[in-house]
């Protein structure tokens, strides 16, 4: 048995080697690394495009990267040196005045290419859409006539470098590295403590954002701190169109005060019991956020099995993002992941709820899963698709015995679920009698009031907004997707876009995540199938098939209603993943599978440190 053990190792690590080297020579000595010094006056596009010596440009042997005014250094891959002799250099793709100072190109077994001086300068050939270029010590300068400025720059022959000797040390680096995650993974599986461990690391971060980000500065932060400051000294809801309430209504004419969600309710009681610190109420409710993610941590620290619960929060920068500023959706969040956790854990207090007496749940748990899935209604309308994925869920495990129905046990979750509603039901029909049992009229006039006259209900359509009701103006679905590009947009917001969409990171970034997260989804899939067979095809199914209903809808609400196109509104899909990761834990619990999940939460931590945290405004703190 030990010498099998020492055989599997031995394989394992062999495998994992070979994919660190192939990895290493695809992505690192068989590229070269362009890094530019570039200063604009615009924000635009910088592209540079290669080929050999057929001098043939297109647009799959490009690289691209998003240029800004207050940063100057920049960096892109192209492909192997060997094969281009000759680039092509798009200063903007709008009308911008750009000056590179030096442009360098490297790659591992090559002397760097280098262009900063007027002598390198002047091999420069000027092609279309400019209107000045000029060089000097400094660097060369295009002012363009066009949106398509383009440079040509022919390269010297290459000079080969002998690097053999710290090629060989990182191979051996990587095969050590290999072996160490091998002889790791054991105890890595056995308990998932690399979960609580990236949690700090995560949370840390989010702590650095909460307190640094100059105010509303993120999404809709103004809207979300006033309706919550409203809670710190009231406990009911007011009435809709209240002249005291005024300040909370947004261009949209809309109040968060009138959405009936409950989280800013508990944010405004969170505030007044740290009022005596004497803090700005935004950075008391961003740090309502960050208690919120804390309790997370300090539950998964506590709780083994919500460790894997936990692991899909790690795996995108804009969940952590969601954590650093203050919104609803961070209360929304965890609410879910709670009930996830009745859901999928043996032991809970809702699956002993379930079995055939009942009797080892006490009455104080019982009210604690009525109080959650009574909250749950009072969320955010696209969390409670996260609702119709626990229903599928669970006729997934009625029909893999998973759980045991019987009549006891019907009557017991029919009167749970009751219950959970009429704790909805009342809170609606209370708000409900404080509009006189006419809130949908009062809103509908309220924003008629408060609205800007872009987004008054009774503007011609003509004049109104252009992004809102895009079906009615004739815009086409294919339409939506090929020119406003609502998939990308979600996307990207999904993976690392911050502040009001204005802090992103370079379109190289962006490709690599959706690569690796298509990675990752094929290897989960394949595992899953493979290992899970039908019970594990029929969870994904159900996971990827609520996904979709979720992102249809939020694509239908986009084309019929207001067009925003943003990850956040897919949260709740972050959870089913959560639940699907605990029932598959075991069929997924190999290399292949951690070593995509652990490549995301890297890539993570650079879109957060050197994307988010290095592009937001923030405060200026006086020292001495």
């Amino acid at each position: 048995m030990q010498n099998m053990n020492i055989i599997q190792t031995v394989l394992r690590g062999g495998v994992l080697s070979l994919i660190f080297i192939a990895l290493y020579h695809c992505l690192l000595t068989s590229l070269a690394v362009v890094d530019i010094d570039v200063t604009t006056d615009n924000k635009t596009i910088f592209k540079i495009y290669y080929s050999d010596s057929t001098r043939s440009w297109s647009e799959d042997r490009m690289a691209e990267v998003l240029i800004k005014p207050g940063q100057t250094r920049y960096s892109m891959r192209l492909a192997n040196l060997n094969k281009i002799s000759e680039i092509r250099i798009d200063t903007s793709e709008k009308i911008a005045n750009v000056q590179v100072a030096s442009l360098a190109i490297s790659q591992p077994g090559f002397s760097p290419i280098v262009i900063n001086s007027p002598e390198q300068f002047r091999n420069i050939e000027v092609g279309g859409g400019v209107a000045d270029f000029s060089y000097s010590q400094n660097g060369f300068s295009v002012k363009p006539s066009s949106h398509d400025p383009n440079l040509f720059y022919q390269l010297p022959p290459l000079q080969a470098e002998n690097i053999a000797i710290e090629q060989f040390i990182r191979l051996v680096a990587l095969v050590i590295l290999a072996f160490m995650i091998v002889l790791a993974s054991g105890t890595i599986f056995t308990d998932s403590r690399f979960v609580v461990y990236s949690g700090l690391v995560v949370l840390t971060l989010i702590v650095v954002m909460a307190s640094l980000s100059n105010y509303n500065k993120h999404p809709d932060e103004a809207v979300h701190v006033s309706a919550a400051s409203y809670y710190i000294d009231h406990n009911v809801p007011p009435k809709i169109g209240d002249p005291a309430v005024a300040h909370t209504y947004s261009i949209y004419g809309f109040s968060r005060l009138n959405s009936g969600e409950i989280s800013y309710f508990f944010a405004g009681k969170f505030a007044k019991l740290l009022k005596p610190l004497q803090v700005p109420d935004y950075i008391v409710f961003r740090y309502f956020n960050v208690t919120l993610f804390s309790f997370l941590l300090l539950f998964a620290a506590y709780k083994k099995p919500f460790r894997i619960l936990f692991i899909p929060l790690l795996l995108s920068p804009q969940i952590w993002y969601i954590f650093s500023y203050f919104n609803s959706e961070g209360f929304a969040l965890v609410v879910i992941l709670l009930i996830a956790y009745q859901m999928v854990v043996p032991d809970s207090a809702w699956n002993r709820l379930l079995t055939p007496d009942g009797a080892d749940c006490a009455w104080w748990e019982v009210l604690c899963i009525i109080i959650l899935l009574g909250v749950l209604l009072l969320l955010k309308l696209n969390f409670y698709f996260f609702g119709v994925y626990i229903f599928f869920y669970f006729l997934w495990r009625l029909l893999y015995k998973k759980t045991v129905f019987n009549i006891a046990t019907l009557i017991r979750v029919s009167m749970v679920a009751l219950a959970g509603i009429t704790i909805f039901a009342g809170f609606t029909v209370f708000d409900r009698s404080i509009n006189d049992f006419k809130k949908n009229e009062k809103i509908l006039e309220a924003r008629e009031i408060y609205a800007h006259e872009l987004y008054k209900p009774s503007t011609p359509l003509e004049k109104k907004y252009a992004y809102l009701q895009m079906k009615d103006r004739g815009v086409t679905l294919k339409r939506i997707f090929e020119h406003h590009l609502w998939g990308e947009k979600v996307f990207r917001s999904s993976f690392g876009e911050y502040g009001h969409t204005t802090v992103a990171a370079s379109y190289g970034y962006y490709d690599f995540i959706r690569n690796l997260a298509i990675i990752g989804i094929l290897v989960i899939s394949f595992f899953t199938i493979k290992n899970g067979g039908w019970e594990g095809l029929a969870l994904l199914a159900i996971t990827v098939g609520s996904a979709g209903l979720l992102g249809a809808a939020t694509l239908y609400e986009a084309w019929t209603g207001d067009f925003q196109a943003q990850g956040r509104h897919l949260l709740p899909i972050v959870v089913m993943l959560s639940m699907f990761a605990y029932e598959m834990r075991e069929k997924l619990a190999n290399l292949p599978c951690v070593f995509v999940l652990s490549s995301m939460f890297m890539v993570a931590l650079y879109s957060f440190i050197f994307v988010a945290l290095a592009g937001i405004s923030k405060v200026n703190i006086a020292i001495g």
